[in-house]
């Protein structure tokens, strides 16, 4: 059968993850993924997951279940992954850079009985930490399984003997609708929240929007995303869904990375633009120049035309495919295709996904505003997710019209188009006053010395909010540096859009998933707001000894 063939008219389908790995005959021998140098091909991978199906079945794993995923990307996470849904349970991810308290608490707020784990960063800096974590979490050294290959060799156990097929115990509706797998948000505003997402989502956004680049995809692909992160596991599996092979690598070693990049040669890679910037800044780019490269997929998007273009100078242009998404919509919203316009591609997220309805919400009022009006985003579809696991309905993102609050602002243009334009909860509130961080992000963008820009508000006794940008620099540049900058700005922006401060750093703090850590941020400006108050406070006492003493002598 052949996954392509499930037409159902351009309408949302009953698809299963089962539809990627069960191929027809004479795809069987394809291969499906490499890792590590080990390639297996799609009659592989069916045989594992139902290897691995049998397994866990034998040793308690049952419908409804939660069993806690852990460990860097690799054929045995992607196999037991997997086998998790096909036995009917929830397959909850975890954050392999984690640190041991937060592990703790996920698991025990998921209820999670089982755990399967591979290599992480506590489990190689701590010793004892799998027993720890164990003995926190409640769960028994009987109900966690190694998926480490030195524990599990796939190809081992497939050359032992003949491997029979698994059944799911749901019927294929239910089982595609219902919450298989729990994906945590990246928690770059607030705490990571336990998202609970069905194959219904993933796979049809797989089918009914992905598919349109299945004939200009390559055949090798290589992702370079974690795998517990909803974008790379949509793009993993739409790979699969093309019968293509996909590369996977661990993350854990960037020289690794980059001399996979170069000896697999594949066509088309999926990461964040930071990853793409870093690869592109290796030695020896000049002389290849990933003239193999055809696409790079970008997950979290460009933080400024600027980056796009200073990659597509390194890439060559046309090669980024942005888009926009959360992991409450499975995760995708809309998608820059290859053959749309090039104004489109630099100042756009792309069209909305086939299938899905678009409204825009006045923030204030609570009204749905008319098609081209800048607005909350609202989404409604088959990719909104089941809610947030334990919570209460009345906290949930979803109103009583199936519309998901995305939070974010934005609106359609002319031509169907989805521009972004900052979120709800940035907009800073200074002397009663509305402010779009974005617009002062644009104009400190302009400054050649400023990689990259962020702007913050922070509570005021005297003006409601206090504007810190924060810019990315190659050079620390002294505080007092930034009236030139302030001074060029208002120009072009009214005084009370005009930041307090500038604090200069080499580097944003980011998540793992390559997103911009603004908890991690604030952390810094509060510290950073601190030292130019009291500079402050120094130099006007300062000016005032220095008056008086001039006095006395006069």
């Amino acid at each position: 059968m052949d996954f392509r063939d499930n037409a159902t008219k351009g309408e949302p389908g009953f698809f299963l993850f089962e539809d990627i790995y069960r191929v027809e005959e004479e795809k069987k021998g394809v291969v499906g993924v490499w890792f590590d140098g080990v390639s297996f091909t799609y009659a592989e991978i069916k045989k594992s997951v139902d290897f691995y199906a049998d397994f866990l079945s034998k040793h308690g794993v049952s419908k409804g279940d939660h069993v806690a995923l852990l460990g860097v990307n690799s054929y045995n996470w992607l196999i037991a992954f997997y086998a998790i849904i096909r036995v009917g349970a929830v397959a909850v991810l975890l954050n392999y850079l984690a640190r041991h308290g937060t592990l703790v608490e996920l698991i025990k707020s998921t209820d999670c009985k089982f755990l399967c784990y591979g290599k992480y960063s506590a489990l190689t800096k701590e010793e004892g930490e799998l027993k720890d974590l164990l003995s926190k979490t409640g769960i028994s050294k009987k109900s966690a399984f190694s998926i480490q290959h030195e524990d599990l060799d796939f190809k081992e156990a497939l050359s032992k003997g003949e491997i029979e097929p698994f059944a799911s115990p749901f019927s294929r509706q239910e089982d595609s609708k219902r919450t298989s797998l729990i994906i945590f948000t990246t928690g770059t505003t607030a705490r990571p929240k336990p998202a609970m997402l069905s194959q219904y989502g993933m796979m049809n956004i797989i089918y009914l929007s992905l598919s349109r680049l299945d004939p200009i995809f390559p055949q090798k692909f290589m992702c370079l995303l974690p795998m517990f992160h909803c974008f790379g596991l949509l793009v993993v599996n739409a790979y699969l869904a093309f019968r293509r092979s996909v590369y996977l690598n661990t993350l854990m070693d960037k020289l690794k990375v980059y001399k996979e990049f170069l000896r697999n040669r594949c066509g088309d890679y999926a990461s964040v633009s930071i990853v793409f910037d870093n690869l592109a800044k290796a030695p020896f780019w000049w002389f290849h120049r990933a003239r193999f490269v055809k696409h790079c997929i970008v997950g979290g998007g460009f933080t400024s035309r600027r980056e796009l273009r200073f990659l597509e100078r390194k890439y060559g242009k046309g090669k980024f495919l942005n888009g926009y998404g959360q992991t409450e919509c499975s995760p995708l919203i809309s998608l820059v295709y290859p053959d749309a316009p090039r104004a489109k591609q630099l100042s756009t997220v792309g069209t909305p996904i086939k299938g899905i309805e678009l409204a825009f919400m006045d923030p204030q009022t609570k009204e749905l505003l008319p098609k081209g009006q800048k607005g909350e985003i609202l989404v409604r579809g088959y990719n909104v997710f089941n809610g947030y696991y334990k919570t209460e309905p009345k906290d949930q993102p979803i109103d009583e019209n199936d519309y998901l609050h995305t939070g974010d602002l934005g609106y359609l243009d002319e031509d169907g188009y989805l521009v972004l334009d900052g979120r709800i909860k940035d907009i800073i509130i200074r002397k009663g006053e509305n402010i779009s961080p974005k617009e002062i992000e644009e104009e400190l963008r302009k400054f050649p010395e400023f990689r990259a820009a962020r702007v913050l508000g922070f509570p005021s006794v005297d003006e409601g909010e206090y504007i810190m940008a924060c810019v990315e620099v190659n050079k620390i540049m002294p505080h007092f540096f930034e009236k030139k900058y302030l001074d060029a700005m208002r120009k072009n922006l009214p005084s009370i859009k005009i930041p307090a401060h500038i604090v200069y750093m080499r580097k944003f703090p980011l998540t793992p998933s390559g997103k911009l850590d603004e908890p991690a941020l604030r952390e810094i400006c509060i510290s950073r707001m601190a030292k130019f108050f009291n500079e402050e406070v120094l130099a006007r006492k300062t000016r005032k000894l220095m008056e008086e003493s001039s006095k006395k002598r006069r």
